[in-house]
């Protein structure tokens, strides 16, 4: 459209009303989609989304860390589509978009018309990131599983959708005061290594940073994925991997029973002195504990009675039964003892050497055991209240990625309005 018309006056936009100058913007962003090669966005997302698949489908839906690398991976994918969606969308025709302003056009509906043909695109984008991982048998399931809806990857779905949706429209905001497509393409990185470095996710972050990562559509989408996957609900591998991995080391070495001596006044034990190692038992309770049937001695013959037949009578006999055997012994009885023992005190120079690896201690006690122990316990440590499978939790961080949208869309807006002063 030219500037002036023969009368070298302005020349004024025939379609005034906004609704119908949405309907042309909406046509002309589906032009620049065939002619221009706006398409490429399509299978660019579904490649990206195959690679991230491939990494993935071995880890989601399997363990806290798993989900968690998972939910920062699926994020990353939907912040680079929708940033590449519209980083240049306005820049690339900012000299239009000015003479067109001046002309009559309304920048909510140019804005409007972005937002509308934007949203159709990032809804296409995850759709095909839904089928591809899909097709990769990344573990999403298929039927139920879901905390919003039935579905569990109805869920993700929507929740890669606003990720998505809400970096287009900060992509649309970048656009909006860059002055080129080159100075765009140069800021993007940087915007794309703040949204991915101060998530909060992943990344531990120094204590004065955290604040930023409320500033972070990534924080955001993170917090959702692992919610929707049960990040909280999952069992944490990566300790018991890494000591797995350690079987066949070796640990132990050399130390003197004067240098066991001294440790005897370390603080922590002291503060272990009432804890009780052997609790007092009375008759019956030492017969019940001896005739267990494990400990093969119920068997044995003595004096042509066995011995199970002298520690029934033992734990049944009521005049004997009740009586004390033992006292209890505690930390501190121990601990007196090796101190005021001559005979210990008197090898104090004597050196003990002790080998052996990690496996056979885990045998000592029983890798199972071993196992549950280490996996539930880095579980409990591991668990976070922002990853909670919650629908108040995962529809709150539905609500900030919404928030993003519409902000970062009114920013677009008031930038544009103010195009003509603009003297580029």
């Amino acid at each position: 459209m030219s500037e002036t018309a023969k009368t070298g006056r302005p020349r004024r936009i025939r379609h005034t009303g906004r609704m119908s100058q949405v309907r042309i913007y909406l046509g002309k962003q589906l032009r620049f989609f065939v002619n221009q090669s706006d398409w490429k966005v399509l299978p660019m997302a579904a490649i990206i989304a195959g690679l991230v698949g491939m990494v993935i489908r071995r880890r989601f839906y399997v363990s806290m860390e798993g989900d968690l690398v998972s939910a920062f991976a699926l994020t990353c994918v939907a912040i680079w589509n929708g940033c590449f969606n519209s980083i240049q969308s306005v820049c690339r025709e900012r000299a239009i978009v000015k003479r067109e302003h001046r002309s009559g056009m309304h920048i909510t509906a140019y804005v409007a018309a972005h937002m509308i043909y934007q949203f159709i695109l990032c809804a296409a984008q995850t759709a095909l990131t839904m089928f591809v991982l899909r097709q990769l048998s990344v573990p999403i399931p298929r039927l139920g599983g879901g905390t919003i809806t039935p579905w569990a990857i109805c869920d993700l779905g929507i929740t890669m959708f606003l990720i998505t949706y809400a970096a287009d429209m900060m992509s649309l905001f970048l656009s909006s005061i860059s002055r080129t497509t080159t100075g765009a393409m140069t800021l993007m990185p940087f915007i794309l290594i703040f949204q991915l470095v101060f998530s909060g996710g992943v990344i531990p972050l120094p204590a004065w940073s955290r604040p930023l990562s409320n500033f972070t559509i990534s924080n955001y989408g993170i917090r959702a994925i692992a919610a929707e996957s049960g990040y909280n609900e999952m069992p944490m591998n990566a300790v018991w991997n890494t000591l797995s991995g350690m079987k066949n080391t070796e640990v132990g070495g050399s130390v003197s029973v004067g240098d066991i001596l001294d440790r005897l006044d370390n603080p922590t034990l002291q503060q272990k002195r009432e804890d009780v190692l052997v609790k007092s038992y009375t008759v019956g309770e030492l017969a019940r504990v001896l005739a267990d049937p494990s400990l093969g001695l119920r068997d044995k013959v003595v004096a042509g009675v066995t011995v199970g037949e002298v520690l029934d009578g033992m734990a049944e006999d009521p005049e004997y039964s009740g009586n004390t055997v033992n006292a209890p012994l505690t930390v501190g009885d121990v601990v007196d003892f090796l101190k005021t023992n001559q005979v210990i005190q008197g090898q104090r120079d004597k050196t003990l050497t002790v080998k052996t690896t990690v496996g056979e201690l885990m045998e000592i006690v029983g890798e199972d055991n071993v196992k549950e122990f280490v996996m539930r316990k880095t579980a409990e440590a591991s668990r976070k209240p922002e990853y909670e499978r919650t629908v108040g939790n995962i529809v709150g961080n539905w609500l900030m990625l919404g928030l993003f949208i519409l902000v970062f869309a009114g920013l677009a807006t008031i930038v544009l309005e103010m195009i003509d002063k603009d003297k580029r």
